[in-house]
């Protein structure tokens, strides 16, 4: 597993790496295939001088890519709030690969009449069907050209890009398709 950690405003000592590292480095618990870490690490002083730590990151295994972001007065505090919101969303989607993979070799049962229906009836805890928005940002939009996002969307290497069109001054989403070429969504309005 590489981790690779990235500064900004602060100064990357040995001792904040090993930190990381240790901290970060648990997540191999979880999944064999951890490929890379990013971790970035920030401090932003507000109006009122105070300093706040940033931690923010993107780990990719297995296919899926998670990511975490915390804040707190303290660096040290924020990795490990961050370290601990991961190996939440791991301990979940790992539970979630296991109740998928359980589903699969459900038995079938054949029943003839619906009074027997009540012997094989299955509770099944929507907390792993259904998805929930979990966070919402919010970005500035500044307009630009469909040349300068897919720009921007191969510098972020991310799957999507949304914008405003400086042409339609509209908001579009330009996307990375299957084939390595880009794909464009603009609204319609009939």
């Amino acid at each position: 597993m590489q981790i690779v950690i990235t500064g900004k405003n602060i100064k990357l000592t040995d001792s904040i790496r090993e930190y990381v590292e240790s901290k970060i480095g648990r997540i191999n618990r979880y999944f064999d295939h951890v490929l890379e870490v990013d971790v970035n690490l920030s401090v932003q002083r507000s109006k009122s001088k105070e300093e706040r730590c940033i931690v923010e990151v993107t780990l990719w295994a297995n296919g899926v890519s998670i990511r975490g972001e915390e804040s707190h007065s303290d660096l040290y505090a924020a990795v490990d709030l961050v370290a601990e919101k991961l190996e939440k969303q791991m301990k979940k989607y790992k539970e979630r690969i296991k109740t998928k993979s359980r589903k699969k070799g459900s038995e079938i049962v054949e029943i003839s009449h619906p009074a027997e229906a009540k012997d094989h009836i299955i509770e099944i805890d929507d907390e792993f069907n259904e998805p929930k928005i979990i966070k919402t940002r919010g970005f500035a939009m500044k307009p630009m050209f469909i040349e300068e996002a897919a720009e921007q969307l191969s510098i972020l290497e991310q799957d999507f890009f949304a914008f405003r069109n400086a042409q339609t001054n509209e908001v579009n989403v330009i996307y990375r398709r299957a084939d390595g070429n880009f794909g464009l969504i603009e609204p319609t309005f009939n």
